[in-house]
């Protein structure tokens, strides 16, 4: 996770306004999957997708320019992380800041409340009027749907938060035992939340509902274009440079799922070639940090002294492993020429933070290097 890049606010106003910001620019590229219903027609269905990925993308719009109407705390994260209670030396090891930690939580639950708010709604929903296309949940259910969002920091501003979601058009009408949940802006939005929710269980199901990516209905893991497409040009470019060297291989990746789109978490793959990993990437919309693998501590001493006569390449390496001197298990000891220096064994992976083009290349020429390719 990059924490220190959910403390890098500038332009944004905010460190919350910024996970908003990074929510937004996580989502998916809008893409209609016509989904055969016995009770509604494909062009129902395929308006309610644009209704609810634009009420969705609508609301983190509004979120961002006024947070304080969406409950969404700004002030007490952002003026802990100026004061000189959190900026204590550096020390390299693993640490956690019980403060900043639950500070962070708290906006970052309030950011969660309303994919959540809908998600719940749209697994407790009992169908869809065919009528009205409002949402029709049992009374009990949709009780227990609010009460499961009663997060121990945020609780007490949730009817703000659902008074919010009233000022943009969503009703609560209850008729008998049950609840009628419709949109008067996005009339059929709720259809588009009903393809999302029924879409076949897989580990990548709440990440694509948190994507708005109805492609994900169809398929079983997101796809590198749509990796790309929430990060920086110059970033994409530099993994499809990398991913050039392998074009001609057997290569597989992973993605790992996300549970969340705000800020520190971003969408992490894994390249293997014969069951080992390769190479990999961590990407944020404004952030990549790019992954070589050598599997085990002894390959990073013996790379580097195959570098050793190469004294740009060498320095290369050697600034791509952090020093960690954590006492966890993980922890392995490594020579860099002469130095010895402790890292995280339990990767055993150079670690480049927003590469350069110059960078990409050097990764290249370590990785033909150390595979034989």
């Amino acid at each position: 996770m990059n924490i220190a890049g959910a403390r890098n606010y500038a332009g944004h106003g905010s460190c919350a306004q910024k996970s908003i910001w990074h929510c937004i620019m996580m989502l998916s590229e809008f893409e209609a999957v016509p989904i055969k219903n016995t009770d509604f027609n494909e062009k129902d269905i395929i308006e309610g997708e644009k209704d609810f990925y634009d009420f969705m993308n609508n609301l983190y719009q509004l979120m961002y320019k006024n947070p304080e109407k969406y409950a969404i705390p700004t002030a007490p994260y952002d003026e802990y992380i100026k004061s000189e209670k959190f900026n204590k030396p550096v020390v390299k090891a693993h640490q956690n800041d019980g403060v900043e930690c639950k500070l962070r939580n708290t906006f970052q639950q309030a950011i969660e409340f309303y994919p959540k708010y809908f998600y719940q709604l749209g697994f407790a929903a009992e169908g869809i009027c065919r009528d009205t296309f409002s949402l029709i949940v049992n009374k009990a259910m949709y009780n227990n749907a609010l009460g499961s969002l009663d997060n121990t920091y945020i609780y007490k501003e949730n009817g703000q938060r659902i008074k919010a979601l009233a000022d943009m058009g969503i009703k609560v009408e209850e008729i008998n035992d049950t609840c009628h949940i419709s949109c008067k802006t996005a009339p059929k939005m709720f259809l588009g939340l009903w393809v999302l929710c029924s879409a076949p269980e897989s580990k990548y199901k709440y990440m694509n509902y948190l994507r708005l990516d109805f492609k994900g209905y169809l398929r079983s893991m997101p796809e590198i274009e749509d990796v790309k497409f929430t990060m920086l040009k110059e970033h994409a470019e530099c993994v499809d440079l990398i991913l050039s060297l392998f074009a001609n291989l057997n290569l597989k990746y992973k993605v790992k799922p996300l549970r969340s789109i705000t800020t520190a978490h971003g969408l992490k793959v894994e390249y293997t070639l014969a069951g080992k990993n390769i190479f990999g990437f961590f990407a944020e919309p404004d952030y990549l940090a790019l992954y070589i693998y050598f599997n085990d501590a002894k390959n990073i001493t013996e790379m580097s002294r195959q570098l050793e006569n190469n004294t740009e390449l060498f320095q290369w390496f050697c600034d791509a492993f952090p020093e960690r001197l954590c006492k966890c298990k993980s922890n392995r000891a490594v020579m860099f020429g002469n130095e010895k220096r402790r890292i995280c064994g339990l990767s055993n992976r150079a670690e480049i933070v927003n590469p350069t083009a110059d960078d990409a290349a050097k990764g290249i020429e370590i990785i033909k290097m150390f595979r034989g390719l």
